[in-house]
């Protein structure tokens, strides 16, 4: 199962995605064509964001992957290198808004935005921690916030902006809107996003 797989079993089953409309969601997917297009996408190291960025690459979009981890970040640009994409890591908590700032400063165009990193500390509601409270509306809400304005305010900026367009994706999840016992700071982030 290559990413692109993985990236639609996961939103088919995560999202319930509406496969009926679709007889071959791969073959649509194989379909896109992002020649010439920039990407960035956060929290890129593993699962969704991972998934994301090799599916971006295999669709022809110049990747920038961003993740806390370098390790993580040399496996999937040997992934995206495997299927001759194009990528760009760089380490960078997206909670640091002065780092991730430097980092996109040295991305001339940016066309396609995917805000993916975030994380949980389940707690049960009458023992959340104000330090993990703290960490996640900070990871979770304002550096998707703060994430989203930088990119935005390059996506504008680029000539032709109207005719070509440009994306901005954020990454939620069921649980901002159903809930989950234990945790409910995860579950008021999500439903914020």
């Amino acid at each position: 199962m290559d990413c692109l797989d993985w990236f639609t079993c996961y939103t088919s089953s995560s999202f319930r995605f509406n496969l009926y409309r679709f007889k071959d969601i791969n073959l649509m997917l194989k379909k896109i064509n992002l020649k010439n297009k920039i990407a960035l996408v956060t929290g890129a190291g593993k699962g969704l964001g991972k998934a994301c960025a090799v599916a971006l690459a295999e669709a022809g979009a110049k990747v920038y992957i961003i993740s806390r981890t370098k390790n993580d970040l040399d496996k999937v640009d040997k992934i995206i290198k495997k299927t001759k994409g194009s990528s760009k890591s760089f380490v960078c908590d997206v909670t640091n808004l002065n780092s991730f700032k430097n980092i996109l400063n040295k991305i001339n165009r940016l066309d396609i935005l995917v805000n993916n990193a975030g994380t949980n500390r389940p707690e049960h509601f009458t023992r959340v921690k104000r330090e993990n409270m703290n960490y996640l509306t900070d990871l979770n809400m304002k550096a998707v916030f703060n994430v989203a304005q930088l990119c935005s305010q390059k996506i504008v900026k680029n000539r032709n902006r109207k005719k070509i367009g440009g994306s901005i994706i954020h990454m939620s999840s069921q649980l901002g809107k159903v809930g989950c016992e234990g945790r409910s700071v995860y579950n008021m982030n999500k439903f914020g996003v």
